[in-house]
C-alpha cells in the first residue's frame, strides 16, 4: 500500500452551512420511522424465544404450578421492557444527534481520500484529510461512492458531522 502525500494547504473544511429544507424534512423522516416497525420486531423476537423455551421445557409443564406461569409470563414482560429501553436509548442518542446537526448545519471537506477499508459488517468507511497531519475525519460511505473513488482522490464531501452520514461527494476536477 502506497502512502499518500497530502498538501495540506489543499485541504479546506467550511463548518456551519446551514441546512436546507429538503435536508432538515429528510432528518425528520428518519425521526418518525425510527420506531416504525420497533414493537412489532421485538414482539415476534420474543414470541419465537417463548416457543423455543416452552419446546424444551414441554415435559416439564406437568409439573409447574400456577406461579410458575406467572413467572414465565413476568420474565418475558421483563425481557420485552428491557429491549424496548435498549431501542428507546439507542433513539435517545440518535435524536440528540439529529438535534445538534439541525442546529449547527451541516460541514462541507475539500480535501483527500487517505484510506479506505470495508468493515466485517460490509460497513464502507472512507478516511479524509483533515486540515493538519493529525486530523482524519472517517465517515461511512455507500457502497457506490466506496468504489468510485480511490485512495489519493481529490474530493468534495458534504457530510452533517453529528450523524456522520455524508449527503453528497464528488470528485474535484484539478
Amino acid at each position: 500500500m502506497e502512502k499518500i502525500v497530502v498538501d495540506y494547504s489543499q485541504v479546506h473544511l467550511q463548518e456551519n452551512i446551514s441546512l436546507h429544507e429538503e435536508e432538515i424534512n429528510n432528518i425528520a423522516s428518519q425521526k418518525k420511522d425510527f420506531f416504525k416497525n420497533v414493537p412489532a420486531s421485538l414482539l415476534v423476537a420474543l414470541i419465537m424465544l417463548v416457543l423455543v423455551a416452552c419446546y424444551f421445557l414441554q415435559n416439564d409443564f406437568k409439573n409447574f404450578k400456577y406461579y410458575h406461569y406467572i413467572l414465565f409470563i413476568s420474565l418475558v414482560v421483563a425481557l420485552y421492557a428491557f429491549f424496548y429501553a435498549l431501542i428507546w436509548l439507542i433513539y435517545q442518542y440518535f435524536l440528540r444527534n439529529w438535534k445538534k446537526d439541525i442546529e449547527n448545519g451541516k460541514n462541507q471537506l475539500t480535501s483527500i481520500v487517505t484510506s479506505r477499508h470495508k468493515t466485517e459488517n460490509d460497513e464502507y468507511i472512507m478516511t479524509f484529510a483533515g486540515r493538519n497531519k493529525h486530523e482524519k475525519i472517517r465517515l461511512p460511505a455507500e457502497r457506490e461512492d466506496y468504489h468510485r473513488y480511490e485512495a489519493g482522490t481529490k474530493v468534495v464531501v458534504t457530510y452533517l458531522k453529528y450523524s456522520k452520514v455524508i449527503l453528497s461527494i464528488h470528485k474535484l476536477d484539478t
